[in-house]
């Protein structure tokens, strides 16, 4: 489950204070619960989101979905019995061949006000001849020894190194539990594994990667809905089914 993410982590306070509190509601996760919707091409699917197990990945991922990162991007990975995976930048381009290597920026996770201190501070560095801060930002883990990989857990992908989360995700179409303990779990799938299994029953083409589909599925539009008021009828139906354990999960 690589990604090729070759950021430097950068351990910037303010990256931390704008990720929790981009997780809003999600403090009061089991009274108000968060979701995502990803409105795809092969259908709609609903995840909700485990802020108490994993505070700063749902804080990431609501912000990126809030700001329309995910709008456009495709599942650039497929691979039946286990997971369908997404969330890459890069996708939004015309090349296959660099997808699975992008992430969010700090441009992308910091708010402007946050970005003139970087600047501030990338202006001393190169005052003194260091070279400043840049490239893609990257989450620490939040690893889990009780959340498990199952049928329509979500999860964050990552390269080799435990700390580089950025932006892609994946949902597993399987039980993967040579996962457990190795990525960030951090939602579930509601309704719409009807639409993942579309997706990863997909053609492959080789040529632009193993794993990589013949006729992409794009992410059209990702909305953060906070509570079920915003749910439609069939979404609070999947919502009132869920077991209990899946709904929130510390």
């Amino acid at each position: 489950m690589t990604t090729k993410a070759n950021a430097r982590i950068l351990v910037l306070g303010a990256v931390g204070a704008l990720l929790l509190c981009t997780v809003g509601a999600g403090a009061a996760a089991a009274a108000d619960p968060v979701f995502v919707r990803f409105e795809t091409e092969a259908g709609p699917i609903l995840l909700v989101m485990y802020p108490e197990l994993a505070p700063h990945h749902v804080g990431n991922f609501t912000h990126l979905a809030r700001t329309g990162f995910y709008d456009g991007t495709v599942f650039h990975r497929i691979i039946p019995g286990f997971v369908i995976q997404g969330g890459d930048p890069n996708s939004k381009d015309e090349d296959p061949r660099n997808d699975g290597m992008g992430g969010p920026t700090l441009a992308d996770i910091l708010t402007p006000a946050e970005m003139a201190e970087v600047q501030k501070v990338n202006a001393m560095l190169e005052g003194k001849g260091y070279k400043g801060l840049q490239g893609q930002a990257s989450l620490k883990e939040e690893f889990s020894d009780t959340a498990r990989h199952v049928r329509g857990t979500l999860s964050m992908a990552r390269s080799q190194d435990v700390d580089s989360a950025g932006s892609q995700f994946f949902i597993c179409v399987d039980r993967t539990e040579q996962l457990d303990r190795q990525y960030t779990v951090f939602g579930h799938v509601v309704a719409g594994m009807d639409a993942a299994d579309r997706i990863v029953a997909g053609e492959k083409n080789p040529a632009a990667g193993r794993d990589y589909p013949a006729i992409p599925v794009h992410i059209t539009k990702a909305t953060v809905i906070e509570g079920t008021a915003g749910l439609d009828d069939d979404e609070k139906a999947a919502w009132a089914a869920l077991p209990a354990d899946l709904k929130s999960v510390k």
